[in-house]
């Protein structure tokens, strides 16, 4: 059921929304973005800045313990790895952008995504919408490039909110 989804999400749009779709997806992209957004809050927020930078420091440090290293090394060396959409079905699914050849399981672009909005939204709450509709849009680029199955992408979901949490319970101790 999975790969029906996958397929009907890589076959929706055409180059337009494709390009779009490679642009969110791109990791150079999200990485200049959210250290301008991380950069902003830490300058210009003088009641949350450091804690938001320092929460979201956190939840990326526990990102790649757990999500790159136990799960994506380590898991995909005893259980294996899991093949992207656009590499277990290459006649029916196109890649678009780049082409991730690591595990699919989990989604690190949600993971990420996530956690930063978790630690966002502690401090500023009323960035729901914003943070549901950026979450929306990642996780249909993702399935939409052939990257990640739906699964790949809710447990990114999930992981990004106990890094976020986890993140923040951290720091609010320390401060």
């Amino acid at each position: 059921m999975e790969i029906e989804i996958v397929k009907f999400f890589n076959q929706l749009g055409g180059k337009k929304l494709d390009k779009v779709m490679e642009v969110v997806s791109c990791v150079k992209f999200l990485v200049i973005f959210w250290l301008a957004v991380l950069a902003v809050f830490y300058l210009l927020d003088k009641n949350f800045g450091k804690e938001i930078f320092w929460s979201a420091g956190i939840g990326l440090l526990l990102h790649l313990l757990i999500g790159e290293i136990l799960i994506k090394k380590i898991g995909s060396k005893i259980f294996g790895k899991r093949k992207r959409p656009y590499e277990a079905y290459p006649e029916i699914i196109r890649p678009i952008g780049r082409k991730f050849s690591d595990s699919s399981f989990p989604s690190s672009h949600l993971a990420i995504t996530v956690l930063f909005f978790m630690v966002l939204l502690s401090c500023y709450s009323f960035l729901w919408p914003v943070a549901i509709c950026a979450v929306m849009i990642v996780g249909y680029a993702r399935i939409h490039n052939g990257m990640h199955y739906l699964s790949d992408v809710l447990v990114g979901i999930i992981l990004g909110i106990l890094y976020g949490w986890s993140g923040t319970v951290i720091i609010d101790r320390i401060f």
